[in-house]
């Protein structure tokens, strides 16, 4: 439980610190100078800074403020009246009334080296005004006053009284002197006191509120040699007895001293603690070296304490401004220097928290790295809460969880029948093994693909015309003249077929941003080149702007030493359009962070990227290529590989080449110099950032080492079939697992048998009984046996195995001819190569052989009966009879319309009659001469089972002798299976004794049209022509069942295929009728021997005739 709390807790310690970050201030890193070795002075809620260095100026004169707000802090140039020179390492204080600021000190360029007092200046902040001490003049220092020096202290005491120790005038003359200076005055009266006689300078002077003067760090000069003080002892100077104590301290809790320095920051809090930050080892500029760390002394018990902040801590620097704005909330650090690198950034230390905030926001938010007790009770709690939410779920679902460690044991352990214990345990744990190998392998190839390095493709397109670039130049050095002087800096552009492009060149105003260069030549001047998104270079010649971009450059010929600074950019990321707020019709996408960071660049001379220096009197050429740069975006999609997202950044190529100043050039040249900028080739160029390895890459390996170890594993152990049914269909649940189900159990159905591979072929093999078994015909015993092969054949051909050979070779054996006289040739599903015979009961067939027939040959192929119709001369109904069976009041008439019913009758049920009787009441009344029941014996898709022959006609002959008061009915049989054959058998018979013409309309199902009406059947044939004899003295009645197959649309493709087929009333093909007993839509002769199987008797007589019912239990049929 503790290890769970610990866990949480170190999470969120882990994302403390997180969100700190150098303190953010929009717009601050192109606005605040860079500079170090400031004077500065607190005031409020401000810090008065004045001088320093830079990159470019040892000594500056500028006065700012830098005021802390309740949120950020704001930035300003102080106004200034007379100011003084620039000063380098000088002191300043603010008087107790806040009126006015005194520096002191500091070296300049009048004052290095100079044995001069020190140098005074008092600043008045309501009148702006400077004002310079009378002493600043006197040529020489009295004992009185002080040398000017630099890098020492001066410590206000809120009051009257500055005191001042230490410092040095150059690398040798350094002070030991400590003098008191009377500020009440405008004479500025000095006193020397007594002082600890160790010449000391880079050190900080802290006034406690008891009066000591404590002195921290520097470089001091000993008998032995010069050296960083100690910081395990202190000197330290009592105001209010005038005498010098050496105060030694002790480390705090982490058992080490803060390391010593010079040129460091020293702060006291209201509680008189001396906050410490930065600084230098003091050594030589080759072997100084910088501290960023901050240490805090408790003056109380003379302990030190070097805490390790949160948060990203400043850079490591020397010269530095700070200052407590906040009442000791916050320490504020700024600028310094670091050999030769300035900073402009500010910091913000946390006193309360020890942490180096981004913004204020996060010293509010407490994110600390201190935990409350409350919130480790929370997290404790809620551990155990969730882990007793978890312990009664598992009391609670235990049943299920038993019935899910079954299942899987289940589907792990399936040993093979026979198989012995130790090999499927072996199976297992091998495979086990090469599970653990596929996931070791599947994670080094997820790692390898999100840790992935970033490669870039160079793409390359030819193109007629390119884009020109902006170009910035710089003029460094030139001096600048009155107005219309040919003296003054300038550019003219002209291209290499004399096109002016000049109009495309602006001034950029140096006052809203100079860009610094370390040269420092002098005054620096600006012009750009934008030209327009229309305005582009062309490889060939013609009407166009041309192939080359032609600028000489003007200026004082007399300024040798100056340089011009060419930049290029291309135009949708040139940060100048966005500083100097130029507006034209190519818009520039660089972010404002990234104008800022150029800004940053550009004010420390680190532009290192596209930007060429040309002397005067110089040839120069410029190649460029412009770039579309797509990079990848840090988003999870681009791990996979496929359509990344990428931001495209336009980006430039240059090279550049300068000749050597020709010292005849202005023999000849008005201008200072000249470059030639032109395309490198005429091309689009893009380069492409992709991923080395992506997951879609990965693919490829995962899927051959997973095949791999399935080999491996199936050649060790066998093979072992799948299932057929994937994830979705053994893991579907509710209606999705139930049509399923409904599926199976529909389309291989199972009235008479038991499930293949399931159940035992027979129940003798799961009994040990074996006179439980009743009583099973052989007939009945081989009707299970074929059904349940027909099933198995379909799950086969549904699930395990392609039929396409079966096919293949069912389609070989149509296309063979019948004879070597090619016979058959056109034979048929309706027209065999040879006939078969129908006709009643008491008739037969000759020679029946078997046609030549494909696709689904069983409805129209011959086939012997299992059992000799004329086996039961009790149940044969004689055509013969038909004299009798035809003969009507007005036998006279011309044609005689026979209504055929053909079917298996295994029973005969209602839904039989209820087709007949649709029928008659589809018709005008009298339309039927009579009804024939016809018994199709062979029917390979339904073999024989169940009732016999005889039985059938027997049943048979009971509904026609019900129909006979509707119709005059009877019933017959043949051995045709196709309807030609039928219809011509019939016609033969009934023609030939009636000598009458006779129409006989067939009633079939939805299914039958279907299949009568495919091309595949007819080998070539078309439909019409062959299905045309059948038609001569046959219609058919398709009987459609609502809600079976998608009758409509099978309709109007027929209507658009075989528009013959459904032509007028005395043309008509086809007749469609619908059947309106809802009842009888669902009986179905499988119905019927499933309730009798079952012992439904009375459920039985809704389905079939009483007298069928009572004819099925006293032969005892379908049991």
């Amino acid at each position: 439980m503790m290890a769970i709390s610990y866990f949480v807790l170190a999470l969120l310690l882990s994302t403390a610190t997180l969100t700190q970050a150098y303190f953010y201030v929009p717009n601050f890193m192109s606005t605040l100078p860079f500079q170090g070795g400031s004077a500065y002075a607190t005031r409020g809620d401000s810090i008065y800074i004045f001088g320093g260095e830079n990159a470019t100026s040892s000594h500056t004169n500028k006065l700012y403020q830098l005021q802390q707000t309740s949120t950020s802090f704001t930035w300003r140039e102080v106004p200034q009246t007379n100011p003084p020179p620039g000063a380098l390492y000088g002191q300043a204080m603010v008087s107790n009334t806040g009126k006015t600021m005194l520096l002191l000190g500091g070296m300049s360029d009048q004052t290095a080296n100079q044995e001069i007092p020190l140098q005074l200046y008092s600043y008045n902040f309501d009148t702006t005004e400077w004002h310079a001490a009378p002493t600043n003049n006197n040529l020489n220092a009295t004992a009185s006053i002080p040398y000017n020096r630099q890098l020492f202290s001066a410590t206000y005491d809120n009051g009257t009284t500055l005191y001042i120790y230490g410092g040095s005038l150059n690398n040798t003359a350094i002070f030991p002197d400590f003098y008191k200076v009377d500020v009440g005055t405008s004479n500025f009266v000095f006193t020397e006191l007594p002082n600890p006689g160790i010449p000391r300078y880079g050190h900080t002077a802290s006034l406690l509120s008891d009066g000591k003067l404590v002195i921290i760090g520097g470089v001091g000069m000993t008998p032995q040699g010069s050296g960083l003080a100690s910081m395990e002892q202190l000197y330290i100077f009592d105001t209010k007895s005038n005498q010098w104590t050496v105060q030694a301290t002790q480390a705090g809790s982490g058992g080490v001293f803060p390391s010593t320095r010079s040129s460091h920051n020293a702060i006291v809090t209201s509680d008189d603690k001396i906050i410490v930050f930065g600084g230098d080892n003091g050594a030589s500029q080759r072997d100084r070296m910088y501290l960023n760390a901050i240490a805090i002394l408790d003056t109380k018990t003379w302990t030190w304490e070097v805490p390790q902040p949160d948060g990203i801590p400043p850079s490591r620097r020397s010269y530095a401004v700070a200052g407590i704005l906040d009442n000791d909330q916050h320490l504020t650090v700024a600028f310094g220097a670091a050999l030769n690198t300035y900073y402009n950034d500010i910091n913000v230390y946390s006193l309360a928290d020890s942490k180096w905030l981004q913004s204020f926001d996060d010293n509010e938010d407490g994110s600390g790295s201190g935990v409350s007790a409350g919130l480790i009770a929370g997290v404790t709690i809620a551990a155990v809460v969730l882990v007793a939410i978890i312990l009664f779920l598992l009391w609670r679902f235990q049943s299920y969880i038993r019935w899910l460690f079954t299942r899987i044991h289940h589907d792990i352990w399936k040993p093979r029948t026979g198989e012995p214990v130790w090999a499927e345990t072996t199976r297992i744990v091998s495979q086990i093994f090469l599970l653990f190998l596929f996931i070791c392998f599947l994670v080094f190839v997820i790692r390898q693909a999100v840790n992935s390095p970033n490669v870039t493709q160079r793409i390359e397109d030819a193109a007629a015309e390119v884009d020109v670039p902006d170009v910035r130049f710089c003029f460094d050095g030139y001096p600048t003249y009155g107005a219309g002087d040919a003296r003054n800096p300038g550019v003219v552009c002209q291209t290499d077929t004399g096109y002016s492009c000049s109009h495309y060149i602006q001034p950029l105003n140096m006052s809203i941003f100079t860009p610094t260069f370390a040269s420092n030549l002098g005054a620096v001047g600006c012009f750009l080149f934008r030209g327009d998104k229309d305005f582009k270079m062309t490889s060939t010649s013609g009407q166009n702007n041309g192939s080359r971009l032609l600028f000489s450059i003007f200026g004082d010929q007399t300024a040798t030493f100056a340089r011009v600074h060419v930049s290029v950019y291309p135009k949708e990321m040139d940060p100048n359009v966005k500083v100097y707020n130029i507006n034209d019709d190519v818009p520039v996408i660089m972010s404002d962070f990234d104008v800022l960071s150029w800004q940053n660049n550009e004010r420390n001379d680190i532009q290192a990227t596209n930007i060429y220096d040309i002397e005067p009197f110089t040839y120069n050429a410029m190649s460029y290529n412009l770039i579309d740069h797509r990079y990848l975006q840090d988003v999870g999609w681009n791990y996979v590989g496929f359509s990344p997202i990428t931001n495209s950044t336009p980006e430039i190529e240059s090279n550049f080449r300068s000749e050597a100043p020709n010292p005849n050039y202005t023999m000849s040249h008005a201008d200072m110099g000249f470059i030639a900028i032109y395309p490198d080739k005429y091309a689009e160029f893009t380069d492409r950032e992709v991923k080395m390895y992506t997951l879609l890459n990965a693919l490829g390996f995962v899927g051959g080492i997973f095949g791999l170890l399935i080999a491996v594993q199936t050649w060790l152990f066998g093979f072992r079939p799948r299932s057929p049914w994937g994830v979705v269909h053994r893991w579907s649940v509710g209606d999705m697992k139930r049509s399923l189900l409904r599926g199976l159990q529909s389309n291989f159905k199972t009235t008479d048998s038991t499930v293949p591979l399931v159940h035992p072929l027979h129940p003798r093999f799961s009994m040990q009984n074996m006179a439980d078994l009743g009583y099973e015909s052989e007939g009945q015993r081989i009707s299970r046996v074929e059904e349940r092969m027909q099933i198995l054949e379909l799950l086969f051909k549904a699930y395990y195995v392609d039929d396409e050979i079966f096919r293949s070779l069912d389609n070989a054996t149509k296309n063979m001819p019948n004879s070597p006289g090619g016979a058959g040739a056109a034979a048929g599903p309706l027209f065999p190569s040879e006939k078969g015979a129908a006709g009643p009961a008491t008739g037969g067939h000759t020679d029946m052989t078997r046609s030549n027939t494909g696709g689904f040959s069983h409805m129209f192929n011959h086939r012997q009966s299992v059992n000799s119709v004329n086996s039961d001369t009790n149940s044969q109904q004689n055509l013969n009879d038909h004299r009798h069976w035809l003969q009507t009041n007005n036998d006279n008439i011309e044609k005689k319309n026979i209504l055929v019913l053909d079917s298996s009758f295994n029973p005969p049920t209602k839904a039989h009659v209820a087709l007949v009787h649709t029928t008659l009441d589809h018709f005008p009344p009298n339309t039927f001469t009579g009804c024939l029941f016809l018994f199709t014996c062979n029917n390979v898709d339904k073999p024989l089972s169940g009732a016999s022959p005889p039985q059938r006609l027997a049943m048979m002959t009971l509904i026609a002798d019900h129909m006979a008061s509707f119709v005059p009915t009877a019933v017959g049989t043949t051995a045709s299976g196709r309807f030609i054959d039928k219809a011509k058998a019939l016609e033969e018979t009934l023609d030939t004794n009636n000598d009458k013409k006779h129409e006989f309309y067939f009633i079939v199902g939805h299914d039958t049209m279907v299949r009568l009406l495919d091309p595949k059947y007819y080998q070539g044939v078309p439909v019409e022509k062959a299905l045309a004899p059948f038609f001569q003295h046959s219609r058919l009645i398709c009987v459609d069942r609502p809600g079976f197959g998608d009758m409509e649309s099978f309709w109007e493709q027929v209507k658009q295929d075989h528009p013959w087929l459904l032509q007028e009333e005395e043309n008509k093909k086809v007749e469609r009728i619908e059947l309106k007993n809802n009842q009888a839509q669902n009986i179905s002769s499988t119905l019927a021997r499933s309730m009798v199987f079952k012992h439904q008797w009375d459920q039985l007589n809704t389905v079939v005739d009483p007298k069928i019912s009572d004819y099925i239990r006293q032969h005892k049929l379908y049991l």
